[in-house]
């Protein structure tokens, strides 16, 4: 036990080391993935261009407004010559009048107003489906990205374990080639004893090497990925000590009603009818009302002078008639890709209903392990215990008692590694089902 003792209160000295503001709960770097992914804000963006598309659809339904003013200074004089006849002679004379100034002004205003068109409800439709749509979009975004995020950050205390196990193995190995090698020098053993154990220490330093490199690329990638600068420190208080209770069992629909990226298709599906009914709305008439408001002024100085004011109030209905096939075209099209949208539909269905089968094995997989190795290493513990006090009664070596320990620890990190398969697993549950949280 006292090893299990010395283990615990390094684990409290390193947790007290590592208790700064750089050290993150699995809860914590996930808020802070959300604040700093790229890829979220990306999705962001896509529902505020949502909202955009639903204004930009509504102003087709809305009176239009506007205003121009022109000045002009005309360069030459313009006349018009007519033939009147003579008072006294009665003979046609020409005469001429000018018809311009120097300067001329205009102003006007239009109000437009759609009156009918079916292609105005249909724009409206389409833009709150693309709405509802985008928002499903993001939500699996977030999932994943989320999911993501999760695996990442146990992978890291995974490839920490792994680093840790490696080092002290480096360290029996070393300490048992300097054991035989001062048995060597005592002439208690043969060259070859001594070149064996040399090799099986060397043997263990790139391992050792690798270990550690995985794990530094793992903490590497967990700073980008929560926007973290590569050169901060970052340490995590999450465990592989224990693991979320194995998944209740779903209905596939209710996992389907879950699922955002599967809704997200069934938005798209009504978006793309919305299309087909836009597109035979370009068959019927469009008709719109509008006022005109029209003022004019001329003069030979900058002055207003011989003002006008003219007023107009009128319709008008335009009928499609003839476009050589285009609209027919435009069908057809919209056709194509509301069918495609509904094999993407029955294939989807298809692939979640073979993810859920295969998550669910992986999960019953790992927890068997999870099992197993709990069982090996309390075993590993027991042996560790039964070595010691050998040790302790001159019954058995310090290396023994060396080689011993580092049975406990490989089987402890065989553990996290069951450990960690199964929350990966878990994670890929969550995602499946369509309900990713942050904890477990």
């Amino acid at each position: 036990m006292k090893f299990i003792n010395i283990v615990t209160i390094l684990f409290l000295i390193l947790g007290v080391v590592c208790a700064d503001d750089n050290s993150y709960s699995i809860e914590q770097f996930l808020k802070l993935v959300e604040e700093h992914s790229k890829d979220l804000k990306l999705a962001e963006k896509d529902l505020e261009m949502a909202d955009a598309r639903y204004r930009e659809a509504l102003s087709t339904a809305l009176p239009k407004i506007s205003a121009s003013g022109t000045y002009n200074r005309n360069l030459g004089k313009m006349f018009l010559y007519v033939d009147f006849p003579d008072r006294e002679t009665g003979e046609m004379t020409k005469q001429k009048f000018q018809m311009n100034f120097n300067n001329a002004f205009s102003a006007n205003a239009t109000l437009r107003q759609t009156l009918f068109s079916l292609q105005v409800g249909d724009a409206l439709r389409a833009a709150k489906q693309y709405e509802k749509l985008t928002e499903y979009i993001y939500q699996t975004s977030h999932q994943t990205i989320i999911g993501i995020a999760k695996k990442g950050y146990y992978r890291a205390l995974l490839l920490f374990k792994v680093w840790e196990v490696k080092k002290a193995a480096e360290d029996n190995a070393r300490e048992n080639y300097e054991n035989v090698k001062n048995k060597y020098d005592n002439g208690l053993v043969s060259e070859m004893e001594l070149l064996q154990s040399e090799v099986n220490w060397k043997n263990k330093e790139p391992e050792t090497t690798q270990a550690r490199r995985n794990y530094e690329i793992g903490m590497i990638m967990l700073k980008n990925f929560a926007g973290i600068p590569v050169d901060t420190g970052l340490s995590l208080t999450g465990d592989l000590e224990s693991y979320p209770a194995f998944p209740d069992s779903m209905t596939f629909d209710k996992i389907l009603e879950y699922r955002p990226d599967y809704n997200a298709l069934l938005w798209e599906r009504d978006l793309r009818e919305t299309n087909v009914s836009a597109k035979r709305s370009e068959y019927y008439p469009y008709l719109t009302g509008h006022f005109i408001y029209n003022y004019t002024a001329t003069s030979d100085e900058f002055k207003i002078d011989r003002e006008n004011y003219s007023y107009f109030v009128g319709i008008n209905l335009e009928v499609p008639v003839y476009f050589g096939g285009y609209r027919s075209a435009q069908v057809q099209k919209a056709k194509i890709d509301l069918n495609k949208s509904e094999i993407r539909i029955g294939k989807t269905q298809d692939d979640i209903m073979q993810n859920i089968r295969n998550v669910r094995l992986r999960l019953h997989e790992s927890f068997s392990r999870i099992l197993s190795a709990q069982k090996t290493k309390e075993t590993a513990f027991r042996a560790f215990e039964i070595a010691q006090t050998s040790a302790d009664n001159g019954l058995a070596t310090q290396l023994e008692l060396k080689d011993s320990r580092i049975q406990v620890e490989l089987a402890v990190l065989n553990y996290y590694v069951a450990t960690y398969d199964f929350i990966d697993a878990y994670v890929d549950w969550e995602l499946v089902t369509g309900k990713v949280e942050y904890g477990f």
